[in-house]
């Protein structure tokens, strides 16, 4: 049995072929809801997405028809996606998360079934958001399902516990996991704030991103001072350093890894002490660099957690990990105890 799935972002977009649990092949074009977004129609991206769906069948000697299933999700169910498809609630499961799942046609390129499955969101169906209580939401397209894709891979130990798993991005989302069931999301700015100040502000001369190397000490000195100081000072302090020549290239980049991420860290800690009272693990899911920074900030906490890194990358995504725990638990694909 074949089944496509999209994962599909912003800017980018993979899909990946499984031939029943194993992930056959996969493809990549730099396609996503923004290019929707700026033409004014989805046409842009459903033509992207045909593409690919023609280029990994191509290229695996496969038809429309041996294709079981054609899965989507992130921001293809945002206003620029294939179809704007409300958020799901938490508490989610996995189970949750496939019999939610809005199968809709698409007649123009695909001329067959998509199946899309929802992101997820802190409110209740029915909240009435405003200026006042916005706060407390948070959402996410995409990283729900690679939360039960890292939850696939651990210990029974693990997911009966009551961790955090941070996933760093250009937004860096906190997920609580409660014995294996999503029950909560902080979501915050990271990346995408690091890229803006580092590349569209005064320091933009003092840092430079193609350093790879990480100085602990300087990412643990942004962190106090962003402390103590506050973010506009401890962000002064990294234009100071080279106007005074007090640092190098690759202090300055750890020093503001530090202050930025540590915004993180900071928000992370203050929701522990007023909600996510019972977290006592942290599981880390990114590449080695910024998995390392968050290492180094979350053992200045207080509070000691025990800490978990997993890194994922090209065919072993924990999106596609998550996908195939969703077909399983919907009865798509057979799990030992249907044998």
């Amino acid at each position: 049995m074949y089944n496509i799935y999209f994962d599909s972002g912003t800017s980018n977009t993979r899909v990946y072929l499984l031939k029943d649990e194993e992930m056959v092949d996969v493809a990549q074009k730099n396609v996503g809801s923004k290019d929707s977004s700026i033409a004014g129609s989805n046409q842009v991206l459903l033509q992207g997405l045909k593409e690919l769906y023609d280029r990994i069948l191509d290229n695996n000697g496969l038809n429309d028809a041996q294709i079981e299933g054609v899965y989507a999700s992130g921001m293809v169910t945002s206003p620029f996606g294939i179809k704007e498809v409300p958020h799901l609630s938490t508490p989610i499961t996995v189970e949750k998360l496939y019999s939610s799942m809005y199968t809709h046609y698409e007649g123009e390129f695909f001329k067959r079934d998509i199946h899309l499955i929802r992101g997820a969101k802190t409110i209740a169906e029915g909240f009435k958001v405003d200026k006042y209580n916005i706060s407390v939401a948070n959402n996410m397209r995409g990283e729900e399902i690679e939360v039960f894709g890292i939850l696939s891979d651990l210990s029974d130990e693990w997911k009966r516990g009551n961790t955090a798993i941070f996933l760093p991005g250009s937004h860096t989302h906190i997920v609580y996991v409660k014995q294996g069931i999503f029950h909560d999301i902080l979501s915050t700015f990271s990346g995408e704030l690091f890229h803006a100040i580092s590349t569209s502000t005064i320091l933009s001369s003092s840092i430079s991103s193609e350093v790879d190397q990480l100085d602990e000490e300087m990412v643990i000195q942004g962190y106090r001072n962003l402390n103590e100081y506050s973010l506009n000072r401890a962000l002064y302090i990294a234009h100071a350093m080279k106007i005074f020549n007090a640092s190098n290239k690759i202090e300055r980049k750890s020093y503001l890894e530090g202050v930025i991420n540590g915004g993180v860290v900071l928000g992370f800690e203050n929701t522990v002490k007023r909600k996510w009272k019972e977290v006592d693990r942290v599981i880390i899911a990114s590449s080695s660099n910024i998995a390392k920074v968050y290492e180094i900030l979350l053992k200045e906490l207080e509070r000691k957690f025990e800490i978990l890194t997993l890194v994922a990358s090209g065919k072993e995504s924990f999106a596609v990990k998550g996908f195939i725990e969703i077909l399983k638990k919907g009865g798509v694909l057979c799990q030992k105890e249907c044998l």
